[in-house]
């Protein structure tokens, strides 16, 4: 990989990396409001039952308030899930939608390079194949052939970016395609991410 390429590799990481500390910035904010508006609606929803039990009688009042209560608690808890499951898809979504034009971008094939490297190097000394999409099948035999590479490369694959390498009996597989890299961030960033969400 020449200097300009590692250059313009390492600038789309940066401008990937700063694009997501905006978005993680956004989801904050829309956390704090997001939060902030529950517990508003909590605490109306707690008045007014509130002020509904005092006009009973002791006794019918308290069974209501707490029957009220619950189901409150369990409507908002299920509003919150709700909302912060929409916002964290609606974040991944958005990803995908920027990484799935990623193949027209010049920068593509020392992308390509870097993924590639990645996924023959945890085969190790191990027999492998490579798999792609049938786009990047040229791609592909080129950047193995500079790699110093030999190995049988099988177009049965669809994907927006990125290769497969396996052991020829299936046993072993580094999947390092755009999608299963950015589900491997999404499970990784899930429990993170919920957490700011709730305020955590």
């Amino acid at each position: 990989m020449q200097d300009g390429d590692i250059v313009a590799y390492e600038n789309l990481l940066k401008s990937v990396e700063e694009s997501a500390q905006e978005r993680e910035r956004e989801l904050r904010e829309k956390a704090k409001k997001l939060a902030g508006e529950i517990r508003a609606e909590a605490k109306k929803k707690a008045e007014e039952i509130q002020a509904i039990s005092i006009k009973e009688a002791e006794k019918s009042a308290s069974i209501e308030r707490n029957k009220q209560m619950y189901l409150t608690k369990g409507d908002i808890k299920e509003k919150a899930l709700r909302s912060r499951e929409n916002i964290f898809l609606a974040a991944f979504d958005n990803a995908w939608t920027q990484l799935s034009r990623l193949r027209q971008d010049k920068k593509y094939p020392a992308i390509f390079e870097r993924l590639a490297r990645e996924a023959t190097g945890a085969m190790g000394a191990t027999p492998f194949l490579v798999h792609v999409d049938k786009r990047d099948l040229d791609l592909c035999t080129k950047t193995l052939a500079a790699m110093g590479i030999r190995c049988e490369i099988l177009t049965d694959i669809e994907c927006a970016g990125g290769l497969v390498a396996s052991s020829p009996d299936g046993l072993i597989t580094i999947s390092n395609t755009i999608e299963s890299r950015l589900e491997r961030i999404k499970e990784h960033k899930r429990l993170e991410i919920y957490a700011i969400l709730s305020g955590g």
